[in-house]
């Protein structure tokens, strides 16, 4: 009976982390929409409406969904303590840096932090120019994201159970 109660444990406990990893897939797909999105608020609001930066963070940071709202916070965080005089691409990049829910991989990370070094700092049509670019970047990173969630979904739940039932049955 003990046997049967440790098996049935550790099977939904692997399955529980393969799992894990579908809802990781799913996170991960799903913050980069947000991210996706709310560049183009920051397109139309900073190219359309001439919105000034620490009016536009303020406003993301309370619009944009999870986690990318978090991102907007963090730099209108840092925009408002200062820092010393620091730039805006400076601050810009710290709260990319700073903001590990939103689960970047290394070249999404680079992407947005080039978009910090044009945001502020040129006119309007060469920020709206950086801003398609990271946008249009965001969304072949997120079509990637979705298409690895779509391979590999059903793959980490099917391992995640396929290993709790070997190690079950090799230990009974």
């Amino acid at each position: 009976m003990i046997n049967a109660i440790g098996a049935v444990l550790l099977i939904g406990g692997t399955a529980a982390f393969g799992l894990s990893g579908v809802f990781r897939l799913r996170a991960r797909s799903r913050n980069l929409a947000t991210i996706t999105g709310a560049l183009g608020v920051m397109q139309s609001e900073i190219c359309d409406r001439l919105t000034p930066m620490s009016e536009l963070l303020s406003q993301l940071s309370e619009e944009a969904g999870y986690p990318a709202s978090l991102l907007f916070k963090n730099a209108e965080e840092k925009m408002k303590s200062g820092l010393g005089g620091v730039s805006f691409a400076t601050i810009w990049r710290q709260a990319v840096s700073e903001t590990p829910e939103l689960t970047l991989k290394r070249e999404e990370e680079s992407v947005l932090h080039e978009l910090g070094q044009s945001l502020g700092r040129y006119n309007a049509n060469q920020q709206k120019r950086a801003l398609e670019y990271a946008e249009r970047k965001m969304e072949e990173f997120c079509k990637k994201a979705d298409a690895e969630r779509d391979a590999n979904s059903k793959l980490h739940a099917f391992l995640g159970v396929t290993a709790g039932v070997f190690a079950a049955v090799i230990l009974i």
